[in-house]
C-alpha cells in the first residue's frame, strides 16, 4: 500500500504554547528577546531589575508569546513611571510591533477594546489580570484636536514614543534585555519633579485637546508633591485652552473628575484658574479657592465636596444654573443631585436639639459631607454644630413616619390625595420636633392643629433648612 501524504492540522495557540513550555522554550523565569528597538537603551539599575522581577508571571507569558511569534514588545505608560520611582506597579500596558489582528489571533480570549486605534485587551488563562497591548503607531496629523485623522500602525518604537504627550510617559522598558528606552529624558524630569512635553509643547497639546487637562492632572503627583510644568509647557497651556472646545464633554469630565479627586487638587485648581482653563469647564463657578485647601473629607465625598465649594458663591436661588452646567459636563446624576442638595444648604447648620433631629433626618447620608464643606468655609461654626449633633439623641420615633397614609385616612376620613399627603408630612414634622415615639402621641395632635379648614400649602414641611 502506498504511503499517503501526511496532513498537518494547525494546533490552537494555547496548545502551541503548552508544547513550547514542555520543551523548555518558556522555562520558568525566562524572558524571551523579541525585536530590538530602534532607539538607544540604557541598562536598568539593580533596583529597577528588582522591580521588574516582582512583576506577575502572567506578564512574562504575554511577552513571550509575542516574541515567540516574531514580534517586539515593550512595557510602556504609567508602570514605567512607577518603575523609575520604585513604586508598586499599577496597570500594565504594552506596545508591540504586531498588528491588532495578529495580537487577537495570538490571544484567543482577548477583547478588541480599541482595535481601530491598535489597542487589544489581552487575557490569558489562570489570571484575572488584563493587559492593554497596543500596536506601535505612526500617526498622521490630528485634524480636529480630538483624534488623529488616521492611525497608521508601524514598527518603530522611536516614532511611537515621539507621538506621546509628556516625557514621563515617553519611556519604554525591554523586559527581556533589561533596557530602558528614554529618548526624551523622562527619567530626568521625574527626578527633577518637572512636567515637560515631548518635543514642541503647543504642537503636542494641539494634537488632542484633552492633553491640556492631562497636563494639569500630572502636576498632581500626590505624596511626591505638586510638579510645575517647564516654561514651554506652561506657556502652551495658556494658549491651547481653547482646544478643550473640540473635546467631548464626557472625556473632559472623566479627566476633571480625576483632578478633583487628587491629593493636590487645590494647587491644580489654582493653576487652572490662573491659566483660564477652569472657567472654560465651569464658567461662573468663581468661588475663592482657600476653602479647597481647608477641605478634609472622605475619598467617597471629595469630588462632590470640591464641586460644591467651587459653586458656593452662586446664590441658592440660581441652582438651575449649577444644574445646567453639570448636565452639560455630563456629571453623573447621583453626583449632580448631591451637589445641588449640598449647595442649597450651605450656611444652614442646626442650632438646638429640635433642629438637630430634623437636620439628621433630612440630610441623611450627606451629613458628613455637609459638615466637611462647612468646616472648610467656617471651621468654628461647623465644629460647634458637630458637638451639638453628637450630643443629640436619636429620634424616639425613628427616622420614618410612625403614622402611615392608610392609618391616617381611616382616622381623618380624608381620601387619598394632596391634603392627606400634606397632613401626613405635618404629623411627621411634629413627630420629629416633639420627639414623639408612638402613633397615639402623633394622632393626638389632630385635635390640636388646624388641619380641617386651613390651606395645606401653608402647613409645615419636613425639610432642611
Amino acid at each position: 500500500m502506498s504511503q499517503g501524504i501526511p496532513i498537518l492540522i494547525p494546533l490552537p495557540v494555547d496548545s502551541i504554547m503548552l508544547r513550547r513550555r514542555r520543551t523548555g522554550l518558556m522555562a520558568e523565569g525566562m524572558w524571551l528577546e523579541g525585536t530590538l528597538a530602534d532607539c538607544p537603551g540604557e541598562p536598568l539599575t539593580e533596583a529597577q531589575i528588582s522591580w521588574k522581577n516582582a512583576l506577575p508571571s502572567a506578564l512574562r507569558e504575554v511577552c513571550n508569546r509575542v516574541t515567540t511569534a516574531g514580534g517586539g514588545i515593550w512595557l510602556v505608560g504609567g508602570s514605567v513611571r512607577e518603575a523609575m520611582l520604585e513604586n508598586p506597579w499599577k496597570d500594565l500596558d504594552l506596545a508591540t510591533t504586531m498588528t491588532p489582528d495578529e495580537v487577537e489571533a495570538l490571544f484567543p480570549r482577548s477583547i478588541p477594546t480599541g482595535a481601530q486605534y491598535g489597542t487589544i485587551t489581552v487575557r490569558i488563562a489562570d489570571t484575572d489580570i488584563e493587559f492593554e497591548v497596543t500596536t506601535l503607531r505612526s500617526e498622521g496629523s490630528y485634524g480636529d484636536g480630538r483624534r488623529p485623522r488616521e492611525v497608521t500602525f508601524g514598527q518603530s518604537l522611536s516614532e511611537d514614543l515621539s507621538r506621546r504627550d509628556f516625557t514621563i510617559n515617553a519611556m519604554a522598558i525591554d523586559l527581556a534585555r533589561n533596557l530602558l528606552h528614554d529618548p526624551y529624558h523622562g527619567q530626568s524630569d521625574l527626578q527633577n519633579k518637572r512636567l515637560s512635553a515631548v518635543g514642541d509643547a503647543a504642537e503636542r497639546l494641539g494634537e488632542d485637546g484633552l492633553r491640556v487637562l492631562r497636563a494639569y492632572r500630572f502636576m498632581d503627583q500626590e505624596r511626591r508633591g505638586f510638579w510645575e510644568p517647564d516654561e514651554h509647557l506652561a506657556s502652551a497651556l495658556k494658549t491651547c485652552g481653547e482646544m478643550l472646545e473640540k473635546v467631548s464633554q464626557e472625556r473632559i469630565w472623566s479627566e476633571f473628575n480625576r483632578i478633583l479627586g487628587g491629593q493636590r487638587a487645590p494647587e491644580v485648581l489654582e493653576r487652572m484658574r490662573i491659566d483660564g482653563v477652569l472657567s472654560r469647564i465651569l464658567p461662573g463657578w468663581d468661588a475663592e479657592l482657600e476653602s479647597q485647601h481647608e477641605l478634609s473629607t472622605s475619598v467617597e465625598d471629595v469630588v462632590v465636596c470640591r464641586l460644591t465649594l467651587l459653586s458656593s458663591d452662586i446664590p441658592a436661588a440660581r441652582w438651575r444654573v449649577i444644574d445646567h452646567d453639570m448636565r452639560i459636563l455630563t456629571i453623573p446624576n447621583h453626583t449632580r443631585k448631591r451637589v445641588l442638595k449640598l449647595h442649597g444648604i450651605i450656611g444652614h447648620l442646626p442650632h438646638d436639639l429640635v433642629s438637630c433631629r430634623r437636620y439628621r433626618i433630612c440630610i441623611d447620608e450627606d451629613v458628613n459631607a455637609h459638615l466637611d464643606i462647612e468646616s472648610a468655609l467656617n471651621r468654628k461654626t461647623a465644629d460647634a454644630a458637630r458637638i451639638l449633633i453628637k450630643k443629640t439623641p436619636k429620634p424616639k420615633g425613628g427616622i420614618v413616619p410612625i403614622v402611615d397614609g392608610h392609618q391616617l385616612s381611616n382616622v381623618s376620613d380624608l381620601p387619598s390625595g394632596r391634603r392627606l399627603g400634606r397632613l401626613k408630612e405635618w404629623l411627621f414634622r411634629l413627630q420629629i420636633d416633639q420627639d414623639l415615639s408612638t402613633d397615639t402621641e402623633v394622632l393626638a395632635w389632630l385635635g390640636i392643629i388646624d388641619w380641617q379648614t386651613s390651606n395645606p400649602e401653608d402647613w409645615p414641611e419636613v425639610s432642611w433648612p
